[in-house]
């Protein structure tokens, strides 16, 4: 296999420059909802062929999504042995930050973060059907993104470490903040 020769699917690529005049993703998507859902591409409805598409040219049967926003420990791979699709890249980043975090994550943030971390966490319970059970669910990695949840491309496909990688870029979403609320006092999520 000539590994140079492996390209990203153009519905998932970004630029990696992070300018204002990038090429817009084909993909519209908030990470905190179901990709099945949620994805839009170029602001039509998602169809069944759109997330069956190979997400890269020729197929990979893994590949590993990494970002400098996840803590090196939030795994997201995805694997299909007929060569990984775009709903497999979706899926498994959709899984892998709904992780709920763990009572080490927490305590290893600073109370400036945890804090920010919680009124995401809040708003995110209110916005839901069920506020007790998305409350009682608990933090989940998505929360500690704050409000930096659309996806926005995934770019720097390489053959690293004998392994696929690819770069997964967020951006902001800027009426998430008007949105979320303070919880009550001495309630920790």
């Amino acid at each position: 296999m000539q590994y140079h020769r492996v390209e990203l699917n153009g519905l998932l690529t970004s630029s990696s420059t992070g300018t204002a005049h990038s090429r817009p993703v084909h993909l519209d998507w908030d990470i905190r909802h179901a990709p099945h859902r949620a994805v839009r591409v170029a602001g039509q409805v998602v169809l069944a062929h759109h997330l069956t598409q190979p997400a890269t040219f020729p197929g990979v049967a893994t590949l590993h999504v990494i970002s400098d926003l996840l803590a090196e420990d939030w795994a997201i791979t995805a694997h299909n042995s007929n060569g990984v699709t775009i709903d497999d890249i979706l899926s498994a980043t959709y899984t892998a930050l709904h992780v709920p975090l763990t009572q080490s994550e927490w305590e290893c943030m600073s109370p400036m973060q945890r804090a920010r971390i919680e009124e995401v966490f809040y708003a995110r319970c209110e916005a839901s059907r069920d506020f007790d059970r998305a409350r009682h669910g608990g933090v989940r990695r998505m929360d500690c993104l704050l409000h930096t949840t659309v996806f926005s491309g995934l770019s720097s496909l390489m053959y690293r470490g004998n392994r696929w990688e690819v770069v997964l870029t967020l951006s902001r979403d800027f009426g998430a903040h008007g949105r979320a609320r303070s919880h009550p006092k001495g309630q920790r999520a």
